[in-house]
């Protein structure tokens, strides 16, 4: 309740610099029972605030189903839904869609002209499929509809750093590769210049033009 009462003070305070401002709650089932998180979508949302929260379950998001169904439909930046047993509740959101199904009548070996056709609803989320998610997979819905996403698994850099050893002249050894680097290129300092050196850049040496 503090971090909440902060956020609507930087929010609202007219001598703060204007910014845009994100709650995050991750695991909020450890305080579900204490700060209902409806009230805090609401009041982010007359502040201006962003609120994002995550839970390990459904249970976790409130102490009740009218406190869950609640959080769920004042979630208006859309739902996240990672691999759960129980992800129907959620699913909800998404609706569900319309579906013909075609049968056709088989004659002898071959089709006939005859069939028939239904139209029934399915989920636009389907809760098979999300019970079946891997590490890296989700399902987002938002506004009726549900993107299923693979976030790809960090691969190492194919580029490396070849060892290298200074030679005599200053240059790099070979790597393991067989590159050999040049030597740094001293630059000239201009302040440490003498004002000698700097009329022989314009005159030449021994001053002859």
């Amino acid at each position: 309740m503090a971090i909440t009462e902060l956020a609507a003070h930087a929010a609202t305070d007219p001598a703060g610099q204007p910014r845009a401002i994100l709650l995050a709650a991750d695991d909020y089932s450890s305080v579900s029972g204490r700060v209902p998180l409806s009230n805090l979508y609401e009041r982010g949302r007359s502040l201006g605030i962003g609120v994002q929260v995550s839970a390990q379950s459904w249970q976790g998001l409130g102490a009740n189903e009218d406190e869950r169904y609640r959080i769920a439909a004042t979630a208006d930046g859309g739902v996240w839904v990672m691999n759960t047993p129980y992800p129907e509740p959620l699913t909800g959101l998404a609706g569900q869609r319309r579906v013909l199904e075609t049968a056709r009548r088989m004659v002898g070996a071959t089709w006939g002209d005859e069939g028939t056709t239904r139209e029934h609803r399915v989920w636009t989320a389907d809760p098979e499929l999300i019970r079946r998610l891997d590490v890296g997979q989700a399902c987002y819905i938002h506004r009726g509809a549900a993107t299923f996403v693979q976030v790809a698994r960090p691969r190492p850099s194919p580029l490396t750093l070849a060892a290298s050893r200074p030679g005599g002249d200053g240059s790099s050894g070979p790597g393991p590769d067989g590159i050999r680097l040049p030597a740094p290129r001293r630059e000239t300092n201009p302040a440490a210049e003498s004002a000698t050196d700097r009329l022989d850049h314009v005159t030449g040496p021994g001053g002859a033009p």
